[in-house]
């Protein structure tokens, strides 16, 4: 911070009143929903934070971007943090950290399976970076990639696997990480919905390569838009910093290049391909003190969760998520399926939930081979997926915010059984 004591205390006043304000008008205002998908989760920190970065003019990635990334990286308990400017660029260096001409680690062609109900970006990534996409089922009991159908998919083609933990249950790491070892198998993880889960103790994300993380509004913290992406060495770090930012040497250690025998500026050095995806201090800013709360949201997203959760294990025709003994989840959303016998279908209790000033949402993209876009690829028609079809139709969301009070969930299950009464 480089704004003084009495700067800040001024500042925090004069932003304190014009949220009062803002709030007041907003309170005025007509809404569709009482029940939103997501809330606000920022406050008077973050933003006398980011005033901070822009009345010092360091507004683009400079030292609280470093920070974040360290604390972030103490959090995570692995090597290093590289920020990015959103979850889906988290996604494509990722991707193109595995296939770099520089330092590839995979080649052009090689297979990666990913599960088909996920966030499409991710798949994207993937064939954007030369990879060969097979689409693996999921398992509708708990949204996760289908460990049995995995295991038919690999060939001897197959090199790496892109795992998701979907709505922020975590995947089954025991056997998957069985299965990688026994076919030497690549792991990188999808984290962006389960910032906080662990697996035996181990929080995801620190059992592959590199995982991703998102910060998006609706996320588990918030950077509104912005993403993190969690390396295993200071190698994979080094590597994604390049990728960062133009395949340029000025954010890592130029000494590890030979440059000698080139009449260039080292500061404009480029030894490998990359793209612009660097995020800002402003967003940093808001990533310092998010960071902080993190804890205390995740734990009050489970507390409501399992409030939520303890109606629904009691109601015969909706379903939610089931987690190993060995999982700790970190709850992304509400998510829930319609039994395939329930009485009533999915559009008719997400259309009920709308008019009663619920926001609902499909679970992610559902079946991602269901969309207008598995026209263009082939990999989208190479199988049928019966699991991700039970997701696509009997699956939607609502939203799950730290910011959403006892009541809120009370009278959300109220609204939901004013529903499940009519059958």
């Amino acid at each position: 911070m480089t704004l003084n004591n009495e700067s800040t205390r001024k500042l925090t006043g004069a932003i304190e009143l014009l949220l009062e304000s803002s709030s007041r008008i907003n309170e005025a205002k007509p809404r569709r929903y009482w029940y939103p998908l997501s809330l606000a989760s920022y406050g008077v920190e973050e933003i006398v934070e980011a005033l901070d970065s822009l009345c010092s003019f360091r507004t683009t990635m400079w030292e609280k971007t470093l920070q974040f990334e360290r604390q972030f990286a103490s959090y995570q308990d692995c090597s290093d943090g590289v920020m990015v400017n959103s979850g889906s660029s988290a996604d494509l260096l990722l991707c193109f950290l595995l296939t770099n001409p520089y330092h590839p680690l995979l080649s052009n062609g090689d297979e990666i399976l990913i599960p088909v109900v996920t966030w499409p970006t991710q798949i994207w990534s993937a064939m954007m970076a030369g990879l060969k996409v097979r689409f693996v089922d999921v398992d509708p009991k708990t949204l996760n990639i289908d460990i049995d159908d995995l295991e038919k998919k690999i060939t001897p083609a197959t090199k790496a696997i892109f795992l998701v933990h979907l709505m922020g249950n975590p995947c089954d790491m025991d056997r998957i990480m069985a299965i990688a070892k026994a076919h030497n198998l690549l792991i990188i993880e999808d984290c962006c919905e389960a910032l906080g889960a662990e697996w035996d103790g181990i929080k995801v994300g620190n059992f592959g390569v590199a995982a991703s993380y998102s910060f998006f509004f609706s996320h588990h913290m918030t950077t509104m838009e912005g993403g993190m992406i969690a390396c295993s060495n200071q190698e994979v770090a080094e590597q994604l910093k390049i990728l960062r930012a133009h395949g340029w040497v000025r954010n890592v250690d130029p000494t590890n290049y030979d440059l000698n025998n080139y009449d260039i500026d080292s500061r404009y050095a480029f030894v490998n391909w990359g793209f612009n995806v660097r995020p800002t201090d402003v967003q940093a800013s808001f990533g310092l003190h998010q960071l902080q709360k993190l804890p205390q949201f995740n734990q009050r997203r489970i507390e409501l969760a399992n409030k939520f959760f303890k109606f629904i294990d009691a109601e015969l025709y909706l379903s939610r998520p089931k987690s190993s003994p060995k999982a700790s989840p970190s709850w992304f959303a509400l998510p829930l399926l319609v039994s395939l016998d329930a009485p009533f279908s999915r559009k008719e209790i997400t259309n009920y939930l709308e008019l009663k000033g619920v926001e609902t949402r499909p679970i992610v993209a559902g079946n991602i081979a269901k969309h207008p876009v598995a026209k263009i690829f082939a990999e989208f028609n190479e199988d049928t997926y019966v699991g991700a079809d039970i997701v696509h139709q009997q699956g939607f969301y609502l939203g799950l915010s730290p910011f959403h009070s006892d009541e809120d969930i009370v009278k959300l299950i109220d609204c939901i059984q004013g529903f499940l009464k009519r059958y």
